[in-house]
């Protein structure tokens, strides 16, 4: 008699849902997943720089791509990826570029993810110049500005890498 015979409803039920647990990803329904874990955190201006025009002169920089949606390669498709950073500019940088564009108060603030600035995301008196932005491109970055911390907030959808 095979194995599939001697279990009764329950014992198949039971077995249907420990091999459906087992082929999923360990993520909950809906939840972004990756293969690899968090994505890295990156600190080189240069290769940033190829991926956003950078407004200011960076004296350093944090910013990572991370994948949006689910990974689970059960989904054909392309899959979107954005791109988020922090560039502290050199001294004098953000005055410059505050006084030189439209900066309005930013609302909302800055969802600064903990991986690139533990304090960034806390910080008040973000400003936008939508002047900077090309909405219309994917790719476009946006930008925030914080003066007193002389730092930019960087983040854009499925941005354009040049090699």
């Amino acid at each position: 008699m095979s194995v599939v015979r001697k279990l009764s409803g329950a014992g198949a039920a039971a077995l249907l849902v420990a091999t459906a647990v087992g082929c999923t990803a360990s993520a909950r329904p809906g939840e972004p997943t990756t293969s690899a874990g968090a994505p890295e955190v990156r600190t080189d201006a240069s290769r940033l720089a190829t991926c956003v025009e950078l407004p200011g002169k960076p004296e350093r920089v944090r910013w990572r791509v991370r994948t949006l949606g689910i990974v689970d390669g059960r989904a054909p498709g392309p899959t979107d990826h954005q791109l988020e950073g922090v560039i502290w500019l050199v001294d004098g940088d953000a005055a410059r570029l505050s006084a030189g564009g439209s900066w309005e108060p930013e609302p909302s603030g800055a969802s600064v993810p903990e991986e690139l600035s533990p304090t960034l995301g806390k910080a008040h008196g973000w400003t936008r110049d939508t002047a900077l932005e090309d909405g219309a491109a994917e790719g476009a970055p946006h930008f925030l500005l914080n003066q007193e911390a002389n730092a930019l907030y960087v983040w854009a959808l499925n941005p354009q890498c040049q090699s």
